[in-house]
């Protein structure tokens, strides 16, 4: 990173996830994006196949780069040091520009000029001259100098995206990939905020495996559930994504594969009563993943009123004990469905309308938190 100072330090951090989020949205269906893997930031293939490394490097300040500049020196070090194949793009990410009449932006630029051979006596010269202490203690002038011929090579196989947005304008990057993938702009902020959100849970998950990778499919799917969420009730018009039909129908049906059956095991699968569940839990979750992504007061507050509407079903279950068999057991199960459905805990402070509870019980009943059905999944 460019920057020294922690805030600095983080900004370039954030910068760093924001940027292969944002990669995953654009990327093709089958490559997997690694952060801290091969490179800041690597791209390969489904079998492993490195095809990108790519080093990011974020300024919180309007900064330009040369041949002579540190930034530049580091990330062709990391290059050598690293473990890119041959027929593997090399990129330079930054929010720098390259600085006007330079060597460097006379190669990277798209003018035509390419003056290697101009740019490899420059950086032979540097090598020599050694003019930057902190690089030279750790071995980068050296490094280049045991290149020796193969030098000019690395050099071509480079390319530089410079004067890259930062970390401030990276939502709006964001939106904009998710919009050219279908999200409308009515609910593009939502589903944004519920992507990053996905991704930054998978990447703080990885965080003593020395490395992150996630597949550019497996992001699709985090897309499909954050429109889902936010989406019109009921309506299933997902994004245009790399799946076939049958995914995207596996997919929805995966959404809510456990509210029908469950539903269907007290006899309460009637199209009405589906068709309210449904709209109940699609609303319920686009109110819950607000409170998911607000201030910590917040996310405490929708805990504690999950956890009541557990150990009030949980109470009911107890009332009932014990079960004398599978037609007790479905009469016990509408009974504390139909309980269940009228009952509306408070929410923090607030009373939530009553299709919120509703659809926040479908919401454990999806996940298995809990049944309506005592015997409901067991084996008879």
């Amino acid at each position: 990173m460019t920057t020294t100072s922690a805030g600095g330090q983080m900004a370039g951090y954030l910068w760093q996830a924001a940027e292969a989020c944002r990669r995953a949205l654009v990327a093709p269906n089958d490559v997997v994006i690694k952060i801290e893997v091969e490179d800041d930031l690597s791209v390969a293939t489904m079998e492993g196949a490195i095809l990108a490394c790519e080093q990011l490097k974020h300024s919180e300040h309007h900064n330009v780069i040369s041949e002579d500049s540190q930034v530049w020196w580091q990330a062709v070090d990391a290059w050598i040091r690293g473990p890119a194949p041959e027929k593997a793009k090399l990129r330079l990410v930054t929010t720098s520009d390259l600085k006007p009449n330079s060597v460097l932006a006379s190669c990277y630029r798209p003018t035509g000029l390419a003056p290697w051979d101009s740019l490899l006596e420059k950086m032979n010269e540097r090598a020599v001259e050694e003019p930057n202490k902190q690089l030279a203690n750790k071995g980068v002038y050296v490094r280049w100098n045991n290149l020796k011929n193969a030098r000019r090579e690395l050099l071509t196989r480079i390319e530089i995206a410079g004067a890259q947005s930062r970390l401030a304008a990276s939502n709006d990057l964001l939106e904009e990939a998710l919009m050219e993938r279908g999200v409308t702009p009515v609910i593009v902020s939502q589903v944004r905020q519920a992507v990053v959100g996905a991704f930054m849970s998978r990447l703080m998950e990885s965080l003593d495996s020395g490395g992150f990778e996630v597949t550019v499919k497996e992001m699709n799917s985090d897309l499909m559930e954050a429109y889902a969420r936010n989406a019109e009730p009921g309506v299933y018009e997902f994004p245009e994504l790399d799946y076939t039909d049958e995914e995207i129908q596996s997919l929805q049906v995966n959404h809510h594969q456990h509210l029908i059956p469950q539903l269907a095991a007290i006899d309460r699968d009637q199209p009405s009563t589906i068709a309210r569940a449904l709209n109940n839990w699609f609303e319920a979750r686009a109110r819950r993943q607000q409170f998911m992504d607000g201030a910590p007061h917040e996310v405490q507050d929708l805990k504690r009123h999950d956890r009541g509407l557990e150990e009030y079903c949980q109470t009911l279950h107890e009332e009932h004990l014990p079960i004398s068999g599978p037609e007790n057991a479905k009469e016990v199960g509408r009974d504390i469905h139909a309980t269940c459905m009228k009952y509306q805990p408070k929410l923090g402070r607030t009373e939530p309308p009553l299709p919120f509870t509703q659809g926040s019980y479908h919401e454990m009943s999806n996940a298995l938190v809990l049944k309506w059905n005592p015997s409901y999944g067991e084996e008879e």
